[in-house]
Formats: structure tokens, C-alpha cells, sequence
């Protein structure tokens, strides 16, 4: 099992994502299939290590033992018939970052993290990709608010500046500028990891008609509860900033193009049936689209932008998508 961290990155060896040795099944390759087989049935496992001398030299997986079971005379037959090789181990010390690079360009799934001349963990490829990302958004969430925490080490006519900076004063999210420099981050380790990101543009619909009938303060009231409701929405590691006027922006990761306008689609839900306190109803539109690793920002937002134009053309309060292009 994964250890419980508090920080996480690239440079982190990859022996500290177990936190004890699990139990392994190891087998010799002159074992056979029928013996792999009655292990997996008494263990809640997935996969078993291959082993010539006490060197790891492959994997069998349950799926490979149910598939070699098409034919029953495969049963008495030597284990290594049926291994996926050849095995790269890695040494525990090894940085994450150097391991995922690795595994990019390979053809196995199954990552072996050796210490010393013990196993102590076996880990799925798509599982490692998932889990450091699971831990490594709380940073880049933590580097959003990284220059409000730099204020107390200025003085007061500088914290104003970065403030200003930084920080849209009304709703007291980050802004267009906070954004670009989060947007840099998570592009590199999008780059780097092979994560999914996707951009949600959302704009307040007939904000003008809101000022004007109701007054300034009732807008800037509308833009708060907005936010507030958005924010408790999403998850901790999205990132939601104010973009301009009534639109806003988030940053968020997902499987595809679809899941991410699902979500966009459940905010849309919220916000049409949420009762505001100043006024009777308010709608949102939504434009979302993928990014690709190393796009400039200017070009996602283009995207993003003719989407949204489409759901405000199509009738407003509703969610479209645009496909960046391959």
C-alpha cells in the first residue's frame, strides 16, 4: 500500500510511495502454471513475480494465468511460458520522475520497486500516474496561494502590489495573472506525466441586465455568491479564477473531453437552481475544451472562447464543447 505524504514530487524516491512491504507472490519459472494459479485463489492479488536464482526475470498476471488456461494441459506446464518479460526493477531510490520517464517509453505495466535485495512493492503503471498526481495537485493548489503567503515578508506598500497583483479584490480568488503562472506549472507536468487537462470558461448570463436593473452593489453581490458557490463545487486541486468582468476560468484534470463537460454540466445545474439572495435567478454558460501538453494559453482560450460564443448563441444557460485539434 501507498504511504500517506504531505509532499510530493518529481525528485521523491520511488520507494517512499510503500509504506511497508506487501506480501509478493514470488514463483520459480520451473514452478507451474497450476501452482500460480492456487496462489491467486487463496490471495487478493493481481499478479505474481517470476523468478531464475532469486533474480526477478518476469510477471505473470492473473489475467495472463485465466488467459493460459484456454488450453487445460497448460496447467503442468513450467510458469515461465507464461510471463510477460523482460522485468525492469526499479531500486527504491530511484526519483519518480526518472521512473515515469522510463516506463513511457517501455512495454510493460507492472512496476517492481526493489531495496536493497528485498521487494517492497508492486504497482500498476496507470496507479503510480494516478497517485502522484492525486498528490502532486495539492502543491500546485498550494502554489496558487504561494505569493499571498510571501506578503508577510514585505512591507505594507509592496503587499498591496502583490495583492493587486495576483488577486481579483472583489471575490478574493486569483486572477488572469495568477492563472497564467498556474497554467505554466501544471503544463509542465502535463508534459511530464502524461496528465489530462481541460479548460472550463463559464459567463454569467444577462450580467448587464442584472446592473442595470438592479444596481451595481446587487452585481458585485451576485459575482461573490457565485464564486463561493463554485468554489465548493470543485475539487481542491481545480483551480478557479476570475477572468474578467462575469467570467471566470478553471483549470481541472480529467479522463476526457466528455467527463469534463459533465462537470461543467453539474455546475450548470447548481448555479440555474441555486435561490442568490439578491436576486430571482441566474444562469451560466459554459464553453470547455481539452489542452494539449506545451500549448500556449492563447490558443486554449481561443477554443474555449468560440465554445462558449456557441452556448451563448444556442439559447445561453447550457454547455458546449470544442476538440482541440490533433
Amino acid at each position: 500500500m501507498s504511504a500517506e505524504m504531505t509532499a510530493l514530487t518529481g525528485l521523491t524516491p520511488v520507494g517512499h510511495l510503500f509504506k511497508t512491504a506487501p506480501h509478493i507472490g514470488m514463483f520459480d519459472g520451473d514452478s507451474t502454471l497450476q501452482d500460480v494459479l492456487e496462489y491467486f485463489s487463496h490471495q487478493a492479488a493481481d499478479a505474481v513475480i517470476i523468478t531464475e536464482k532469486a533474480v526477478s526475470i518476469g510477471i505473470v498476471t492473473l489475467k495472463d494465468a485465466v488467459k493460459a488456461l484456454q488450453k487445460w494441459e497448460n496447467l503442468m506446464l513450467p510458469v515461465r511460458n507464461f510471463m510477460t518479460s523482460p522485468l525492469h526493477t526499479f531500486d527504491a531510490l530511484e526519483n519518480i520522475s526518472d521512473v515515469i520517464e522510463f516506463i513511457h517509453e517501455a512495454s510493460f505495466d507492472k512496476i517492481v520497486i526493489r531495496e536493497d535485495d528485498a521487494i517492497i512493492g508492486m504497482m500498476d503503471r496507470r496507479d503510480l500516474l494516478s497517485l502522484c498526481y492525486s498528490k502532486i495537485s495539492p502543491l500546485l493548489k498550494h502554489q496558487y496561494h504561494l505569493i499571498h503567503s510571501l506578503v508577510d515578508l514585505v512591507d505594507d506598500g509592496e503587499k498591496r502590489l502583490l495583492r493587486m497583483a495576483t488577486t481579483d479584490a472583489l471575490t478574493g480568488i486569483g486572477n488572469r495573472r495568477m492563472f497564467e503562472e498556474v497554467f505554466q506549472t501544471h503544463q509542465k507536468l502535463s508534459g511530464r506525466y502524461g496528465i489530462e487537462l481541460y479548460l472550463l470558461m463559464l459567463d454569467i448570463d444577462d450580467f448587464k441586465c442584472i446592473n442595470d436593473v438592479y444596481g451595481h452593489n446587487v452585481g458585485d453581490s451576485v459575482l461573490k455568491q457565485l464564486t463561493t458557490l463554485v468554489s465548493s463545487s470543485i475539487r481542491t486541486s481545480d483551480i478557479l479564477v476570475r477572468w474578467g468582468g462575469e467570467e471566470f476560468a478553471i483549470l481541472l484534470r480529467s479522463s476526457d473531453l466528455q467527463q469534463a463537460a459533465d462537470v461543467a454540466e453539474q455546475l450548470r445545474q447548481k448555479i440555474d437552481e441555486h435561490p442568490f439572495d439578491t436576486i430571482p435567478h441566474l444562469t451560466c454558460s459554459f464553453g470547455v475544451t481539452s489542452i494539449h501538453p506545451h500549448e500556449n494559453i492563447e490558443s486554449v482560450f481561443e477554443r474555449a472562447d468560440r465554445a462558449l460564443y456557441r452556448a451563448k448563441y444556442d439559447g445561453k444557460n447550457t454547455v458546449r464543447t470544442e476538440t482541440a485539434p490533433q
